[in-house]
């Protein structure tokens, strides 16, 4: 579970500079667009394991709460490995909640530098058709 965390957070946490320095070239800024739309795939790819490995902890912590519930004395393995389970430090459902909401709203914003970058390159290729036809020497 860490190594999935670990891998989206590395995804999330890189700045995303807008508008880029020093950068005319629209040919190049639609390729920033792609590895943009690539990470942001690696990106679901990760937030989707860890909501997989969350729902698998949940499942596995109402299985405690019912094994404590019905605890007859040959489940008393199962009471203990829960009970450390318990113990290991796992975050609350409202630090949880928390993070994806923390991480949902980063991903609105790069979402929207996203649209925003699209449109500069939009622009910027067609500023650059438009040099291209007024500098062409034959006009029909």
């Amino acid at each position: 579970m860490n190594a999935s965390f670990a891998s989206c957070l590395s995804l999330v946490c890189p700045p995303i500079q807008y508008p880029p320095h020093c950068r005319f070239n629209p040919v190049r800024d639609a390729a920033d667009t792609a590895v943009l739309e690539t990470q942001l795939e690696e990106f679901f790819l990760h937030a989707k394991q860890l909501e997989q490995l969350f729902l698998i902890d949940s499942v596995s912590k109402l299985s405690c709460r019912e094994t404590e519930d019905s605890s007859p004395s040959d489940m008393k393995v199962d009471i203990v490995q829960c009970e450390a389970m318990k113990e290991g430090g796992l975050p609350q459902p409202s630090e949880l909640e928390l993070e994806i909401l923390n991480l949902e709203a980063e991903l609105a914003e790069k979402n929207d530098l996203i649209d925003k970058y699209t449109d500069v390159v939009r622009g910027w290729e067609g500023k650059f058709k438009r040099l291209e036809h007024r500098m062409s020497p034959v006009r029909g």
